[in-house]
């Protein structure tokens, strides 16, 4: 599933749960963005643990380590884009 698919079914799931209130389209696309920005704030979390975890583990093979932490910062900074491109 695509992190744009997800923040929609989230975001319906929650639209769903709120059916009995009636929201405006500014309501709705406040919870889209509320949505996104978690991602986007989780995705920097997670990227950081990671970054931590395989200087951790690769204590000995520091450059290998940089590569990999250095790789998983791109990936990060592509994902954020997108995420911030759906805004």
């Amino acid at each position: 599933m695509s992190v744009e698919s997800s923040i929609e079914k989230t975001t319906e799931s929650i639209i769903s749960a709120l059916a009995t209130h009636d929201l405006s389209e500014p309501e709705k696309e406040q919870i889209n963005k509320i949505v996104s920005q978690l991602l986007v704030k989780t995705v920097e979390k997670t990227t950081e643990n990671h970054q931590k975890a395989a200087a951790n583990c690769c204590g000995p093979e520091k450059d290998l380590a940089h590569q990999i932490s250095e790789e998983m910062s791109r990936k990060k900074e592509l994902l954020i884009s997108n995420l911030k491109a759906m805004r």
